[in-house]
């Protein structure tokens, strides 16, 4: 396989420093000769380099999300309704479970996709699929061409978060993981922080198949360039957590036998389905829930719906560092999970509707804290020559659990006239997949 461009980190190349050194391939930065300290040197510069790369995934993430989030603001959009022939709400939500289950489905299969490509290859071709999908959607007038889409961009983006969490492991020391992890995961919270209120914006100002247009553009001329020419698969010298060549090659019937004699592997996926019902329950309906059960404007509702991803955010970054700090990933996540059960029926009982968003706002500050331990933790469970694939599976097993989240909450209006039922859905979801984590606080 021909390797990836050598991007920003051109002084690194390895063959031009080498020679320059007097080096051979295979010499270790801890060696002791003068020109092996030299590198170790130079060492420190890739230390700070590298922080490159999470911004890098960052970007990837953050605009993602904007792709899957933004049919969210139009449910309750009358042009947009009119245009595709559907207003139940059960079918709304249907449009964004028919991005969630094969996005689980792809998870699963292609997350391998980056190990195999490598990160370079596997993001630029999500962000130019992206760009192209998010073209035809605008230009659709038909529900079933809509969920076809819905459906494509679910498998495109599938092996994403796969891909960003083994460069991770490329990258970044074990000690370090949780928090670069972190940096490219408040790409969820932030492309909704940002991506609900921009999108709200798109739509009031020029229509809802602008907004299709605009993140289209937003693919092709902005994240795949800066993918392409600027990220490069591995840092100098090799993988930091590299595997023994002997564990390099590793059969898919080796790799199920090794995860499904861990009992602990198995507590990731029943923990993060609850993660991924609150997640997919609350971009799909929290716009709608703001407006319609709330009373509040367009305006309110933007605002609301960034200061909710906003503290997300803020919850990810704290969350992270108190799991490094104190190495107690399991506990850190089953707390936090806890609490968003906690602060979701709070909302859900809250007098007034001020309360109410805060306490969504709340909510998703404590689920913020929950993911980036539990991608570490997994790091942690999971052998390292099947990062991706484990990944992929405990992944995609909790995205098509909570793919039924939105369609669920949409019956659930449907029949009962409000949301109330919703937000318990939600309590139960986050309170009882908490308790996954009691198993593992001894040893994580």
């Amino acid at each position: 396989m021909r390797k990836s461009a050598p991007g920003w980190w051109g002084c690194w190349r390895k063959d031009t420093t080498l020679s320059m050194l007097g080096l051979r391939e295979g010499t270790h930065l801890n060696d002791a000769s003068p020109a092996t300290q030299t590198v170790s040197a130079l060492a420190k510069g890739y230390s700070r380099a590298r922080w490159g790369v999470t911004a890098i995934l960052l970007l990837a993430i953050t605009t993602a999300f904007f792709d899957r989030i933004n049919v969210a603001v139009l449910f309750g959009n009358r042009e947009f309704q009119e245009a595709i022939g559907i207003a139940n709400p059960a079918l709304m939500g249907l449009l964004m479970t028919a991005f969630v289950f094969p996005y689980g489905a792809s998870v699963m299969l292609f997350s391998v996709s980056g190990d195999v490509f490598g990160p370079r290859r596997t993001l630029s071709a999500i962000a130019a699929a992206l760009a192209f999908i998010m073209a035809f959607m605008g230009s659709v007038s038909s529900y079933s061409l809509m969920i076809a889409s819905r459906i494509a961009i679910g498998v495109v983006e599938g092996p994403q978060f796969g891909t960003a969490t083994a460069t991770v492991k490329r990258w970044f020391a074990p000690k370090e993981q949780a928090l670069a992890t972190a940096f490219w995961t408040i790409g969820s919270p932030l492309g909704s922080m940002i991506g609900f209120p921009l999108v709200i914006f798109l739509v009031a100002q020029y229509g809802w198949r602008a907004s299709f247009f605009v993140l289209a553009a937003l693919n092709a001329l902005i994240v795949f360039p800066i993918i392409w020419f600027f990220l490069r698969d591995n840092p100098p010298g090799g993988p930091v957590s590299a595997t023994p060549a002997k564990e390099a090659s590793i059969s898919v019937g080796e790799a199920l036998g090794i995860l499904a004699g861990n009992w602990r592997y198995w507590m990731l996926p029943i923990f993060n389905s609850g993660t991924l019902i609150y997640l997919w329950g609350l971009n799909s309906w929290l716009p709608t829930y703001l407006q319609q059960a709330r009373g509040f404007s367009l305006t309110m509702t933007g605002a609301y719906s960034a200061l909710t991803f906003a503290a997300m955010m803020v919850g990810q970054l704290s969350f992270a560092w108190l799991a490094d700090r104190t190495g107690k990933r399991a506990a850190v996540c089953g707390f936090a999970q806890f609490m968003t059960g906690v602060s979701v029926y709070l909302a859900a009982v809250a007098p007034n509707a001020d309360t109410a968003a805060l306490c969504i706002a709340l909510s998703a500050y404590f689920w913020g804290g929950a993911t980036p331990p539990l991608f570490a933790l997994s790091l942690q469970i999971i052998p390292a020559r099947i990062t991706a694939m484990g990944f992929g599976l405990f992944a995609g097993f909790a995205n098509l659990v909570g793919s039924a989240a939105p369609f669920i909450i949409g019956v659930l209006v449907s029949r009962t006239g409000d949301f109330q039922a919703g937000l318990i859905f939600l309590v139960l979801s986050c309170m009882v997949t908490s308790l996954a984590m009691i198993p593992l606080m001894r040893k994580y």
